[in-house]
């Protein structure tokens, strides 16, 4: 568009200029035998000059005010397209927990197993997420009640959101999109005072975050 505009500007003002081509002519006013004067031939160019530097300015002007529309457009187009699509949260699936695992142990039962199959239909359905899976303890020090099964209650929160992931994998979750996290007792949803706030604590999230 604006190369045609700019085109039919220049042919337009060209129409109306002297032909480059054809030289610099000139007719003498003044009697046979009389020499032209280099005067006159000045005064045509500096005329000629000032007209194309009219339309150089006009030309750059036009240039100038085109730029400004496009840009003007450009910002539009990127807001809108910005506010058409929505923003990507992080969006908690399931939390295993209230009795899904028993102090100390990282094992889950059947109902804790067909609860994270359920979740695969979600997780396949939103190819643009990564599945998060965080494991987290109570704060019961865990050479108290296992006999020292596992190093600490890191190592077991970590092993706890393993075996969800490997229920994951098994139907059908490839484990490179899965990450496992082991945070231990150190978030807590509950009091670890009392036992029903320790049974809450011993739990697995799962994640879907982009």
């Amino acid at each position: 568009i604006i190369f045609f505009l700019l085109s039919g500007l220049i042919l337009l003002k060209a129409s109306g200029l002297p032909d480059k081509n054809a030289g610099y002519q000139y007719t003498p006013s003044a009697p046979s035998g009389l020499t032209p004067k280099a005067e006159d031939f000045r005064g045509d160019f500096a005329g000629e000059q000032a007209v194309s530097r009219g339309l150089v300015e006009e030309l750059q002007a036009m240039i100038s005010t085109l730029e400004d529309k496009l840009s003007v457009r450009e910002r539009k187009l990127q807001a809108q397209s910005k506010a058409e699509v929505p923003e990507k949260k992080t969006r908690l699936l399931a939390v295993l927990g209230a009795g899904s695992f028993s102090s100390g142990q990282v094992l889950i039962n059947d109902y804790v197993t067909n609860t994270i199959k359920s979740l695969v239909p979600a997780i396949l359905a939103s190819p643009g997420y990564r599945v998060v899976v965080e494991g987290h303890t109570d704060d019961i020090p865990i050479r108290s009640s296992t006999g020292k099964r596992y190093r600490d209650n890191m190592e077991l929160s970590f092993l706890r959101a393993k075996a969800v992931a490997l229920v994951l994998e098994k139907n059908g979750i490839p484990l490179d999109r899965v990450s496992v996290t082991g945070y231990g007792d150190t978030q807590p949803i509950a009091s670890n005072d009392t036992r029903e706030g320790r049974i809450k604590n011993r739990r697995v999230e799962i994640k879907l975050v982009p």
